[in-house]
């Protein structure tokens, strides 16, 4: 088994850095739908697909192969947020959703990272990242929105749902921040 990780030992790495690779081919063909009024549904929901796939599957491999890093960790973090961001600051741009919903991703996103580095510390732990079940559902979802707009035609209304997604996950998103706190200052004791 050792031998199986040492061969495929980066591949689930590999995944997230091809999806990474992928938010720029993806964004341009958000771009193309706007500007040029061109018909791409198919090849937007075809990359849309593939993102959502290697997400899912880097860390399945990572897990399944027993090769799970905190750089693994570290680069599916960066790639899901270059992913979630720039489609957000796309959508943002056309008029889609909100732009403070881009500041409420920002700071859920710093949010994350202070309090992962503050359990890391206080309990010396090994593991860089700390989920929380409301904060992770959340931000999944999050990353299911430009798979609405890929299915606009289908969607007639599809500005209107992504908005009430929006404001559903804001109200996610604060309650997750509120029980991060809350277990940070019981179970650690600040």
């Amino acid at each position: 088994m050792e031998n199986k990780c040492i061969s495929y030992k980066y591949f689930p790495n590999v995944l997230s850095l091809f999806r990474a690779v992928l938010v720029l081919p993806f964004l341009l063909i958000i771009h193309d739908i706007f500007v040029y009024n061109c018909a791409k549904n198919w090849i937007l929901l075809l990359v849309f697909a593939v993102i959502l796939i290697s997400d899912v599957a880097d860390g399945y491999l990572a897990r399944k192969l027993k090769c799970t890093s905190n750089i693994g960790a570290k680069l599916d973090i960066i790639a899901d947020t270059l992913y979630t961001i720039s489609s957000l600051m796309t959508f943002a741009y056309f008029n889609i959703i909100p732009v403070w919903f881009i500041f409420i991703m920002v700071l859920k996103l710093v949010e994350f990272i202070i309090t992962s580095k503050i359990i890391k510390n206080k309990q010396k732990s090994k593991n860089i990242i700390f989920f929380d079940k409301i904060g992770k559902i959340s931000v999944s979802i999050v990353m299911l929105l430009p798979g609405i707009f890929a299915f606009r035609c289908i969607i007639i209304d599809y500005r209107t749902v992504m908005n009430i997604i929006i404001y559903i996950i804001t109200v996610a998103l604060i309650i997750s921040f509120v029980n991060r706190t809350m277990n940070i200052i019981k179970n650690i004791k600040i």
